[in-house]
């Protein structure tokens, strides 16, 4: 349920050289127009998946992994970047008064 670019596994790989490999947590990140995944070094938890590819573990939250349909890894502009099989949804954008151009429905002045 997780898949991970070669290029991404060429990165972790020139990560770990200078530190201890320890397992890598995928969690959910709020952003300002959508959810996110990051990354941080953790160890599982009940409660989690357990995921060993190549020689790195990765260590997710089980039902966010449900929601998830799955994880695409990968490295964009020198960052790691997880993507979820299913996309977040996206967050509806505030109307007000003072500015039309994020209404989602049309505006008349």
């Amino acid at each position: 349920m997780i898949e991970i670019s070669l290029n991404a596994l060429k990165e972790l790989d020139i990560f770990f050289q200078t530190q201890e490999k320890k397992p890598i947590r995928i969690y959910l990140a709020p952003g300002n127009i959508s959810s996110r995944l990051e990354f941080v070094l953790d160890n599982p938890i009940q409660g989690d998946d357990i995921i060993t590819k190549n020689t790195y573990t990765f260590c997710i939250n089980t039902e966010l992994l449900k929601k998830c349909g799955g994880i695409n890894i990968d490295v964009i502009d020198d960052n790691f970047v997880a993507t979820p099989v299913i996309p977040f949804p996206k967050k509806m954008a505030s109307c007000s008064s003072s500015s039309c151009s994020s209404c989602p429905s049309s505006c008349k002045k």
